[in-house]
């Protein structure tokens, strides 16, 4: 995305910039439209109002050059600094205060003699929103452009699910399932994880099916509506069909993957409720199964994460489970892109 107010920079997993309510004069970074939104359900619609897996990303023009860059977050939160692949030693914190970063090329990354093989370009700076709190830009300085689309990595992989799709329990942005099939596979990730509230909702599956940014997706569905009571088998079943089949539909050449409910606490606790969750996985199997589209597949949850690789909730994957979930789902969309 490009802001007119911004013309040195882009803004990547971003689809709309709104006034942030915490300060004066910054641009709140959104994931979908505010119409989109409105569909959703209330922390759906707060959740998409959130950075998680969004970039502001420019190239400095020349390796001595420093580019200001103001931001703020609603909240105390981090963001970080990669350049191309490489990964800042640290977090930089920014808060309710505007916080300027100076930035340049770092002096080694000036001095490579070699080709760095990677999805982008060591000079393409890139700071990495977390998924915690909502983040405002209010300024860039500098000679600096926008990534050019041989900087970039060719095609992008869209992932709609749960916190588990946001990496909740994660230690970091870059460590969660999304961004672990994304360096896979040479993705750029479009992350539209709604913690809480991934409820299979109209609005969602036509803002998807709408876009015509992503080459690949992945649809997590869904514990939010297994774990929460709030949705018998019948309703999710009501609520899935039209769900993947509206994404599928709108792009038949592109793979849509279908993901069943990853190993949680209903399936290994007494108190839990294994039937409940067998009935989720096993409606989400017929749907695909007996969906008109080709370009449907189906994932089994169960098959990319041990049990082993959730955290102390037994719901969240951490960071090895993470990485598990990434290497299957891998796996398997390089089986349905060959």
């Amino acid at each position: 995305m490009q802001l007119e107010a911004y013309p040195s920079v882009s803004l990547h997993n971003v689809a709309e910039t709104v006034p942030a309510e915490w300060t004066d004069g910054g641009d709140r970074l959104c994931r979908v439209p505010a119409e989109v939104g409105a569909g959703l359900n209330e922390t759906a619609r707060e959740r998409v109002r959130h950075p998680t897996g969004s970039e502001l990303r420019f190239v400095p023009e020349g390796d001595e050059a420093e580019i200001e860059l103001t931001l703020s977050a609603a909240e105390r939160s981090r963001v970080r600094v990669f350049w191309g692949p490489f990964q800042p030693w640290n977090p930089t914190e920014i808060g309710p205060e505007p916080t300027t970063l100076a930035l340049s090329v770092p002096a080694r990354v000036g001095e490579l003699t070699t080709e760095v093989t990677g999805r982008f370009d060591p000079r393409v700076c890139r700071i990495r929103f977390e998924r915690f709190d909502a983040v405002a830009v209010h300024d860039v300085s500098g000679a600096c452009r926008p990534p050019a689309d041989d900087e970039l990595p060719e095609e992008r992989y869209l992932a709609y699910g749960t916190s588990i799709t946001e990496g909740a329990a994660s230690s970091a942005g870059h460590a969660n399932y999304v961004s672990h099939v994304a360096r896979n596979r040479g993705y750029d990730a479009l992350n539209l994880g709604c913690s809480g509230s991934a409820y299979c909702e109209p609005a969602m599956a036509e803002h998807i099916a709408a876009r015509d940014d992503w080459d690949v997706a992945t649809l997590s569905l869904s514990v939010n509506m297994a774990n929460t009571g709030g949705f018998p088998v019948e309703e999710f079943e009501a609520r899935v069909e039209p769900f993947v089949n509206t994404v599928a539909a709108a792009h038949p050449d592109k793979p849509v993957a279908c993901v069943t409910l990853f190993p949680y606490f209903d399936d290994v606790t007494a108190s839990g409720d294994a039937e409940h969750a067998a009935a989720y996985r096993e409606t989400l199997r017929t749907v695909v199964t007996d969906s008109p589209h080709g370009n449907l597949s189906l994932v089994e949850g169960p098959d990319l994460l041990p049990l082993s690789g959730l955290s102390a909730d037994l719901l969240h994957p951490g960071d090895e489970g993470m990485r598990a979930i990434g290497e299957g789902l891998s796996r398997h969309l390089r089986r349905v892109t060959a």
